[in-house]
């Protein structure tokens, strides 16, 4: 709703109460020309107070029926509020899953490159002129143990799914 109408409503009963007010007091100038008869008149007033007292109230009552369509509007956009809430916190999870598996497939692929610099280091002893039989025995032992290491990271990341 919007308040245009719900001023207009309300602008419309406050000048039918001044125009009821106005008409009484023309009426009972015309009507009553004796003061007497005016003052006696005036004490029945009592019912205008009652019906200023019923307009009050009514207009008491609208203000409430208003109230109750705004809460009933703020609950709903609360609840749409919390799906929405819900729906962020569900991709945010999913964004931070996400971002973890590129974690892990970095770390991974640092530890590759990492592996295969010390395979590059350890051909490079065992092909060198200079190394010792000793020095090659070993470099070949190493190699062998870090080929083996890269076997079993291949191994899991065709066990886990990652292509």
């Amino acid at each position: 709703m919007s308040n245009a109408p719900k001023n207009n409503v309300l602008i419309q009963l406050i000048c039918l109460v001044v125009l009821i007010w106005a008409l009484s007091a023309v009426l009972i100038m015309v009507f009553l020309s004796d003061w007497s008869d005016r003052g006696t008149f005036g004490d029945l007033f009592g019912a205008v107070n009652a019906l200023f007292s019923a307009l009050a109230f009514a207009v008491l009552i609208y203000t409430i029926i208003l109230q109750r369509a705004e809460i009933k509007q703020n609950r709903e956009e609360i609840v749409l509020n919390r799906k929405e809430l819900v729906k962020s916190t569900k991709l945010q999870e999913k964004a931070q899953h996400v971002l973890m598996q590129q974690v892990e497939q970095t770390h991974l692929s640092a530890k590759m490159n990492a592996m295969r610099t010390l395979v590059d280091y350890y051909n490079n002893q065992i092909s060198n002129a200079n190394s010792t039989t000793d020095t090659i025995e070993r470099a070949k032992q190493k190699r062998k143990q870090i080929i083996v290491q890269i076997d079993e990271l291949i191994d899991g990341l065709n066990d886990s799914g990652v292509d």
